[in-house]
């Protein structure tokens, strides 16, 4: 009984030593390009998903949402030239 205390005592302690830890390792994280990479494509095709389902001919509600982000970024410069990188760009195979 007395081993299992003393277990549960080591693991709390750990718990308290390594969450904020982990906490602010993963903040940092999602504040480097990385993490704002990851979060954009997460968003994306998540977004794609929901919308594939119901859309048809014509526009979708994906459509409508990317259309009103573009015409509010539209003056800021270094979002016209990244867009317009994606939108002139290729497409490469797929592996």
């Amino acid at each position: 009984m007395r081993l299992f205390n003393v277990e549960q005592q080591l693991e709390e302690r750990f718990e308290a030593f390594l969450e904020p830890r982990i906490e602010r390792w993963f903040r940092k994280f999602l504040d480097s390009p990385a993490g704002e990479e990851l979060i954009s494509g997460i968003l994306a095709d998540v977004m794609v998903s929901w919308m594939r389902p119901g859309s048809s001919e014509g526009h979708s509600y994906l459509e409508g949402i990317v259309l009103d982000l573009v015409g509010r970024l539209k003056d800021n410069p270094e979002f016209r030239t990244r867009l317009l990188a994606i939108v002139t760009a290729k497409e490469s195979p797929k592996s």
